[in-house]
């Protein structure tokens, strides 16, 4: 917000500035203009045909099938994000200010629904990677709203294996570290993300998972604990995506 007592002082002086103004406290710094860059999160079905199938609306339960035969009922899943960094074409990283801190996403709540991760203020810069860090959340109490599963974790889910007669129930739950490093080089037409600064509004990056895709290649019939949160881990790192202004299928 501008400084009144500085404004008057500028119009009432003529470029007189009153104790303790300055210029740039009340025209911004003119010299190096600068554009807020935000990211939001969301999560989805894999797009068939360039459109996202309905898999469920708020708070149900996400049913999809793997590519070895195995349909899976996911009654709750979240994941963490822990913070996103910017990295410009001249290799210089900016880390965004996370707004509430690390970020859990409930994937049974509404396909396409976003949630703003964090943004930063920059200037003039080309911008042509993102670096997302999924890792722990803190410890919840029973006052922060949260499944209490999710404290101390990156990811949990929760649900069922079937194929055929066979019907393997599933917990999932790491507090291991993820990290998925997004190419940002040909997002805007083939051309890296461009930040001129001063632009009228915020530049918005939609940062997206693809959580049917979770399972594949996997036999619940064979696999350990180990081996279903190392495949969800790796998975999630895998299918996130970027895109500019919109989810890009």
């Amino acid at each position: 917000m501008l400084n009144l007592r500085c404004i008057i002082s500028v119009v009432a002086l003529g470029a007189t500035l009153g104790s303790g103004c300055e210029l740039a406290e009340v025209f911004g710094d003119l010299d190096n203009p600068r554009t807020l860059v935000n990211v939001s999160t969301t999560h989805h079905a894999t797009a068939l045909q360039g459109v996202f199938p309905d898999k469920g609306g708020d708070g149900e339960i996400r049913e999809f099938d793997t590519d070895m035969g195995w349909s899976i009922m996911l009654v709750r899943a979240y994941f963490t994000t822990a913070d996103v960094t910017l990295v410009g074409c001249d290799g210089e990283s900016t880390a965004l200010d996370m707004y509430h801190g690390p970020l859990v996403e409930d994937l049974t709540a509404r396909d396409l629904e976003m949630l703003t991760v964090g943004g930063i203020e920059v200037k003039a810069t080309e911008f042509c990677a993102m670096q997302v860090h999924y890792g722990p959340y803190p410890h919840t109490s029973s006052t922060d709203g949260l499944d209490p599963r999710i404290g101390g974790a990156t990811f949990y889910l929760e649900g069922a294996a079937v194929r055929g007669d066979v019907v393997i129930p599933f917990e999932i739950r790491s507090e291991a570290s993820f990290d998925a490093e997004l190419d940002l080089s040909s997002i805007d037409a083939g051309r890296p993300l461009s930040v001129e600064g001063g632009e009228d509004f915020p530049v918005e990056l939609a940062l997206s998972k693809t959580y049917d895709r979770l399972f594949d290649g996997l036999d619940f019939e064979t696999a350990t604990a180990d081996d279903l949160a190392q495949q969800v881990g790796a998975v999630l790192a895998l299918e996130s995506r970027v895109g500019l202004n919109t989810v890009a299928p």
